[in-house]
């Protein structure tokens, strides 16, 4: 069965990711940050790209030689996503700051300001492969991929079109940065700051809708 349609909720799951948000706002507030911001996003959209290809060459090569079993891993790895993102949003909960004290802000935020094309990449790359959100969605994108058996440069641009959607919300800051008008750069300030008091409230309501999601396709899948 194609389950390519499931590919969407996938890539907003991805591209709802508050701190990496936070770091594109922070850099191109930054002296250099109109240099730093497209490295930062290309590095962070092609990580997303190879572990969407990864997934899928996996899933084609086990699809190839498994044949049903594929299936079988399929739903295993949708319960083993669901439950995952449950300890996930219940982790996050548990995180959020107490009533009345202020959201810690990540001790890396204070170097941006410094920020070089090197250190944007090297931070591009942290943020990608860290992401316990994003890594788990773009190696299930990737399976559905691979289960689709598409000619293999629709699989390779299907891959790249799920990173590009995952990443649009790096370059939205970077774009609207260009005006460099003082609304603008408050409106970015804001934002940062706003991201950071609500992250573990953010990410604990997308970690729950991520495991109603996998929820449901479970239950699809077993009743089909």
């Amino acid at each position: 069965m194609n389950d390519l349609h499931n590919l969407l909720p996938l890539a907003v799951g991805m591209l709802l990711s508050p701190l990496p948000i936070v770091a594109i706002v922070a850099i191109v507030l930054a002296p250099r940050g109109r240099a730093c911001a497209p490295v930062y996003t290309a590095v962070y959209t092609l990580v997303a790209f190879a572990a969407t290809g990864l997934g899928a060459l996996g899933a084609a090569r086990a699809s190839a030689s498994s044949g049903p079993a594929a299936q079988t891993v399929s739903l295993i790895l949708a319960i083993v996503l669901g439950l995952g993102f449950t300890v996930f949003a219940i982790v996050s909960w548990m995180s959020r700051p107490k009533t009345g004290k202020p959201a810690t802000a990540p001790k890396w935020l204070a170097a941006i300001d410094s920020v070089t094309p090197l250190s944007a990449a090297g931070l591009g790359l942290v943020m990608a492969v860290t992401n316990s959100k994003n890594i788990p969605l773009e190696l299930k994108a990737g399976a559905l991929i691979g289960e689709a058996h598409l000619a293999p440069l629709a699989a390779v641009g299907l891959c790249l079109a799920v990173a590009v959607v995952g990443s649009l919300l790096l370059v939205i800051p970077a774009l609207v940065q260009l005006t460099g008008t003082a609304r603008v750069i408050s409106a970015l300030q804001a934002l940062k700051s706003q991201l950071i008091t609500h992250n573990a409230a953010m990410m604990t309501v997308l970690f729950a809708i991520l495991a109603a999601n996998e929820l449901a396709q479970v239950i699809h899948r077993l009743a089909a």
